[in-house]
């Protein structure tokens, strides 16, 4: 209403305060310059930063903002209707009462034959049968006048049987509302042991064999990793790899990681031991060559089931060549296989002492397996940070609310319906999916037969038939749902319809608007704000899409970094970047983001599709690189070449690794030459980068320098740091939100590339942004050809003389 009352005074005031020459206009001119007046007053009061200033009674949080999107207002309604009482002058109580008043009021039925809508048709279907030529409609543009023949149309109309017996309905809406035991995204449970930690993110309804853990030293992140919780390990398994070393003695890899035992689920409740040790230790005591002793020794040991009776261990059994007649100098005793179960034999069985006394027999045979029914700490191993994590798995909890949302009127006293019929189920007993949850309610509708006096004509096909109108055909449109009878048909009419002369415009004006030989114009500049809003939606799309779930950080970027040496500069752009979007290398997606360009997790899509083309069997090929030659199904490898690796014995299948070693001299002589002149693949899609707008650059230091004494005299390369994005806007946001919030970039040798946390998201002001950069991306430029040409003749030139290289 205030809204109302305001576009009233500024029309008011523009007519008031602008000047209209008494004679020499028309009213269409005096309407278009008020219009004019009254456009320019709005549009300073639309630009405004607050509606509050300019705007009565405005307010950002209106009670009817509570109704928003509910399924059913009729418990509002009534809840209203009855606060009402006790305020009869309420304006809005006087408009409800009146509205339901005027809802029962009996009213004499319009007839669709009634002279009035008949005419209204047929303005609708031919406007020139009642207004004549509307060649005159259309100034500014081309009009043509067409003749239709006499022909048949094909006319709808409505039957009803049971006059004015309608039918509502009560339906039940249900909304389901969810709670997380957790908060989403936290890491919510941690057992420790010393400085050590394993923590359980909150990822509510994750699989059970997807839960997420981390491990932490001093609370930094050392690996993330998933554990099958579904089923019960009977021996530690390692899930992250810390590090990897190898043995003094035997050169064997030794694997440091993380490793999980005793995981379980129980309902809701899990839990899980997770420690932190090497695959194996080298163990040594003793001193000098000759005293010391060294055992490798593994961080766990098995427990086995028990033999059965009448059978021994084998660790129990210890033999020895010499007892059977061997010479001097023989080797130490040994024990049979622990994970074998052994019965007495004959003598052509194996010779062993039973060092266990249980048995007195020499000879053994193997009986059965042991199996690995637990396990043990290596006591020998040494220490081991061992945590056992309880918690209840994150999950949530779905609230179904009933609200019933009736069509049927209320009525307090006689009027124009009344039900004819008590309410039926018509929809239940069953069980629908609301929001992912299964609801199950004895009756979803209910439905009421009323019926309606004075509200329709029983035969509304009569008016057509006196006008000549054939029948086609006639459809049952609603049944009673008591007695199953039709009680509304909806027939088909082919009635006569007479010549007609229908107008058409042609090349009408875009900016002007024409009718009845008054014009204005309708241009209207482009909303400087939709630059600006798309920025908005972009940001919080990718926001939400690359959210780096573990460390909970957005827009974050990659460290990078560049080499300027004596005879090369490797820290250049390279503008084809700017074309390398997800659109154009893939197809499809949007052309605002650079996943391609990004290295890590982000390009492991791209990897594995090449490592499918190479290793299928519909590709044969070889690659050679410094004398090493790799060949795919069968290639033929260079002369001279020695195999050092074949996957397959079946001929022409697999892949083979072959090494030319006079090929590899050449190819080194040739590396310390051109070394100092060429740029690694990093720093190459650093340029894709940085042509692209990708990156913002941290600092420069020297990285290789001319030593004295140890000290550095003269630096001959120098390495440039940048953090890289993966799309132009995440730059912006970064280089102008860190401004904001005071965090920095780090420095030139440890550059800080890491994203915003949701708290520091939400304490950036977008509005102060400039996106100036990002809007040019997103309006497409016109073609310069002049240009085109200039640099495509310069190119030519680049070419030739460049080494091969078109800038």
């Amino acid at each position: 209403m205030m809204l109302k009352r305001l576009t009233v005074w500024l029309t008011v005031f523009a007519f008031l305060f602008t000047r209209f020459p008494a004679f020499g206009q028309t009213a269409h001119d005096q309407g278009t310059a008020a219009g004019t007046a009254a456009n320019t007053v709005i549009r300073g009061m639309v630009n405004t930063p607050s509606a509050t200033s300019v705007v009565p009674g405005y307010t950002t949080t209106p009670p009817e903002a509570a109704l928003a999107g509910k399924a059913s207002l009729t418990t509002d309604v009534n809840a209203k209707l009855a606060a009402c009482a006790s305020t009869p002058a309420d304006l809005n109580c006087q408009a409800l009462r009146n509205a339901i008043t005027s809802a029962n009021t009996p009213r004499p039925a319009v007839s669709p034959g009634d002279p009035a809508i008949v005419a209204a048709r047929n303005i609708t279907r031919n406007p020139s049968t009642d207004l004549g030529s509307l060649a005159a409609y259309y100034s500014g543009c081309a009009t043509s006048e067409v003749t239709t023949a006499a022909h048949n149309e094909t006319r709808t109309c409505a039957r009803y049987v049971g006059v004015g017996s309608y039918s509502c309905s009560n339906a039940l809406t249900v909304s389901v509302s969810r709670s997380n035991n957790c908060t989403p995204g936290d890491w919510f449970a941690h057992a420790g042991s010393g400085s050590t930690g394993v923590d359980v993110q909150c990822l509510p309804d994750r699989p059970v064999n997807q839960q997420h853990f981390r491990v932490t030293d001093s609370g930094n992140p050392l690996a993330f990793f998933d554990v099958d919780m579904s089923g019960p390990l009977l021996f530690p398994q390692i899930v992250a790899v810390l590090g990897t070393s190898y043995s003094y003695f035997d050169g064997s890899e030794i694997q440091s990681g993380v490793w999980v035992a005793d995981k379980s689920c129980s309902g809701s409740t899990c839990s899980l031991t997770a420690m932190l040790a090497e695959s194996q230790r080298d163990i040594c005591t003793g001193s000098g060559e000759s005293g010391m002793s060294c055992t490798t020794e593994k961080p766990f040991l098995e427990v086995l089931s028990a033999c059965p009776a009448g059978t021994i261990s084998g660790e129990n059994l210890v033999t020895n060549p010499c007892w059977s007649g061997g010479e001097s100098g023989c080797p130490a005793p040994v024990t049979l296989d622990k994970k074998t179960c052994y019965q007495p034999g004959t003598p052509s069985d194996i010779f062993a002492q039973d060092i266990s006394g249980s048995f007195g027999d020499s000879f053994w045979r193997a009986n059965s397996s042991r199996s690995v029914i637990g396990w043990a700490m290596n006591p020998a191993y040494g220490y081991i940070p061992q945590m056992t994590l309880s918690y209840t798995r994150p999950a949530t909890n779905a609230t179904g609310t009933d609200t019933w949302n009736s069509q049927c009127p209320t009525l307090s006293g006689p009027g124009r319906c009344g039900p004819a019929s008590p309410a039926q189920c018509v929809d239940g007993p069953s069980t629908k999916i609301i929001d992912g949850v299964a609801i199950t309610r004895a009756c979803w509708e209910y439905r009421t037969t009323m019926s309606c006096t004075d509200t329709v004509t029983s035969d509304q096909c009569a008016p057509l038939v006196a006008t000549g109108c054939t029948p086609l055909s006639s459809t049952c449109a609603q049944t009673n749902p008591a007695t199953g009878a039709c009680e509304i048909y909806q027939d088909q009419y082919s009635c006569p319809m007479p010549a007609e002369t229908v107008t058409t415009a042609t090349s009408c004006p875009t900016n002007v608007f024409c009718l009845s030989g008054n014009c204005f114009n309708i241009g209207y500049t482009n909303d400087p704000d939709f630059a600006k809003s798309m920025s908005m939606l972009e940001a919080a799309r990718e926001s939400g899409i690359y959210l780096d779930t573990d460390r909970m950080q957005v827009f974050k970027g990659e460290d990078n970094r560049c080499r300027d040496r004596l005879l090369k500069n490797c820290c250049y752009s390279d503008g084809a970047g700017a074309g390398m979007t997800n659109q154009s290398v893939f197809g499809s997606g949007t052309r605002l983001v650079y996943d391609v360009l990004m290295n890590s997790e982000n390009r492991e899509f791209v990897m594995a599709g090449m490592s499918a083309l190479l290793t299928g069997a519909g590709f044969s090929g070889s690659f050679t690189t410094y004398g090493i030659t790799i060949a795919v199904n069968g290639t033929a490898l260079p002369a001279g070449s020695t195999v050092l690796y074949s996957s397959s014995s079946v001929a022409g299948e697999g892949m083979v690794i072959a090494f030319d070693p006079w090929t590899l001299v050449i190819a080194i002589i040739i590396y310390v030459i051109m070394s100092m002149m060429s740029c690694n693949e990093t720093e190459g899609r650093l340029a894709l980068q940085e042509g692209a707008r990708l990156c913002h650059s941290v600092g420069t230091y020297c990285s290789s320098c001319i030593r004295i004494l140890g000290h550095c005299v003269s630096c001959i390369e120098h390495t440039t740091s940048k953090c890289c994005f993966n799309s132009m806007l995440a730059r912006i946001v970064n280089e102008q939100g860190r401004a904001q919030i005071g965090k920095g970039w780090g420095g030139s040798q440890n550059p800080d590339c890491s994203g915003f946390t949701i708290s520091q998201l939400q304490a950036l002001n977008f509005a102060a942004m400039d996106f100036t950069e990002f809007y040019a991306s997103l309006v497409p430029k016109t073609l310069d050809l002049t240009a085109v040409q200039g640099n495509n003749a310069g190119r030519v030139n680049n070419c030739y003389f460049g080494q091969g290289r078109c800038n």
